[in-house]
This record gives C-alpha cells, sequence and structure tokens, in this order.
C-alpha cells in the first residue's frame, strides 16, 4: 500500500502539531514551580508589610533574595531536567532575559528615584504581568493569562479602592500567579 503526497504532509503537519503542543505542555511545567513560589513569596512579603509597616522596602528586599535564591535553585534542577543542548540553551535565554529585565528594573528605579511605595508596588506588578504577557505571545497562551489576570487585579485596585493598594494588591497578586501556578501544573 503506497501513501500519497498529500497523506504524507497531512501526517508531518499532525506530528509537528503535537511536538509544539508537547513543548507548550512541558514548557508550563517548568513554569510551574516559579509562578507558586513568587506568588507565596508576593503573599508572605505583603502580610510581613502588613504588619509591619515601618520599612516596608526591607521585607520585599529580604524576601526578593531569598526569592532569588529559590529561583538560581530552580533553575539548576531545570537545567538538569532539559536532556538536550537546545532546551538548557532555550533556559539560558530566560536567564539572561530576566538578568536584563533586572539591569533595566534597578536603573529605572535609579532614575525615577525617589518613588513612593504604591508606585512601586504598581511598577513591579505591572512589568511582571507584561513580561508574562510577552512570553504568553511567543511561548503560550496560558503565561499571557496570567499576566493580563496580574494587570487586571493590580489596576483594579489601583482604580477603585486606590488607599487599599499595599494590602491588596500583594495577596491577590499572589494569589493569581499561585493559580497560574496550579493551572500550568495540570496542563
Amino acid at each position: 500500500m503506497s501513501v500519497s503526497k498529500d497523506d504524507a504532509q497531512s501526517a508531518l503537519h499532525d506530528v509537528e502539531a503535537t511536538e509544539r503542543r508537547s513543548r507548550t505542555l512541558f514548557g508550563y511545567g517548568l513554569a510551574s514551580p516559579y509562578l507558586l513560589l513568587w506568588g507565596a513569596l508576593w503573599i508572605v512579603a505583603g502580610a510581613a508589610d502588613a504588619l509591619s509597616t515601618a520599612n516596608p522596602g526591607i521585607v520585599w528586599g529580604a524576601v526578593d533574595i531569598f526569592g532569588l535564591l529559590a529561583t538560581a535553585w530552580l533553575i539548576v534542577r531545570h537545567a538538569r531536567r532539559c536532556g538536550q543542548r537546545s532546551e538548557r540553551i532555550h533556559l539560558l535565554r530566560y536567564v539572561g532575559s530576566a538578568a536584563a529585565l533586572a539591569a533595566f528594573v534597578g536603573l529605572t528605579l535609579l532614575v525615577f528615584a525617589p518613588i513612593s511605595g504604591g508606585k512601586v508596588l504598581m511598577f513591579f506588578t505591572l512589568l511582571v504581568a507584561t513580561v508574562y504577557a510577552i512570553v504568553g505571545c511567543w511561548v503560550g497562551l496560558r503565561y499571557a493569562a496570567v499576566g493580563i489576570a496580574l494587570a487586571g487585579v493590580a489596576i483594579g485596585v489601583f482604580v477603585l479602592a486606590p488607599a487599599y493598594l499595599s494590602s491588596i494588591v500583594p495577596f491577590a497578586g499572589g494569589a493569581a500567579l499561585i493559580l497560574g501556578g496550579v493551572w500550568m501544573r495540570r496542563a
């Protein structure tokens, strides 16, 4: 029995589509722990900030340092899971992108200093939301959905309840990241 050219092309197309879907789902599985980690850290920092309003920058700084160390550990762990060289290079591109983004944030805050806590919180929240939305355009729509949800929550609080910004956004944003992480894990 011979296979027609159209049947062969259709079969190859199906294989390519399945491979893309598999890669996307694998990426969701890799992203899930980061979302869960940072969602929990936002909630912890928000709770600590709410309990001790004297130095919120110190609390967030300590939580961020812990989060960056935990993120580095996850990156090393995931690099070991990525068997192919191309997957490790892809992971390193994310690390390089994160380093460029961290430099951008640091320099932006330096240029615009001093700014209030609420504006810093909104800047970081919208920046994270934008990064997820951009990643979603390239990697998988679930990232974009997380970014849109995070931005929607932050803007909603900013417009409707600005006095409660520092109380609501860390918890709602953290919950959005955790729910996104659970959603990606179940993909």
